[in-house]
């Protein structure tokens, strides 16, 4: 039998929020092992570039606790490589920045690893905070969001 989380997990990826983003193509659940789960977040065409980012969602205690994620490479089933993170002018690499928590985690005030020593950011980030009232959308629609911003610019290497 799965765990409470799972099973709320479960019911949000099911209903309205997280499947209106699937219908417009913004993001797609690829799998659940729990308590991992990887989700697909599309990006703006970019030359060389894919048309969407994986994410590890680590989601123990969810969603009481803030989930966290890294970019994902789907087909190693590791890490994505650090040359092949989103980039950008300003928000995309400070967002995506390999270098943080080496690469564990995207340095965003949602992610639980990341608030972690930013007191500031609740109150400086407060449309950007984890709810537990929420569900995961809170995390990709942000995501999402820096995906399809003129700040990004493709992959790293590019």
């Amino acid at each position: 039998m799965a765990s409470i989380d799972e099973q709320v997990f479960r019911k949000h990826i099911e209903e309205g929020p997280f499947q209106n983003g699937v219908d417009r193509g913004r993001w797609r659940l690829i799998s659940i092992a729990w308590p991992q789960a990887i989700i697909a977040v599309s990006a703006a065409a970019r030359q060389n570039s894919p048309n969407e980012y994986f994410l590890r969602f680590e989601l123990t205690n969810y969603p009481q606790v803030a989930p966290t994620a890294q970019p994902w490479n789907i087909e190693r089933q590791t890490p994505l490589q650090q040359n092949h993170w989103p980039g950008g002018r300003s928000r995309i690499p400070a967002a995506f920045n390999p270098s943080w928590k080496n690469g564990q985690c995207l340095y965003l005030p949602c992610d639980r690893l990341s608030i972690e020593g930013h007191e500031d950011w609740k109150s400086k980030y407060l449309d950007m905070l984890w709810s537990p009232s929420g569900d995961i959308t809170q995390y990709i629609r942000i995501v999402y969001d820096l995906l399809n911003s003129t700040d990004y610019t493709g992959i790293r290497s590019s």
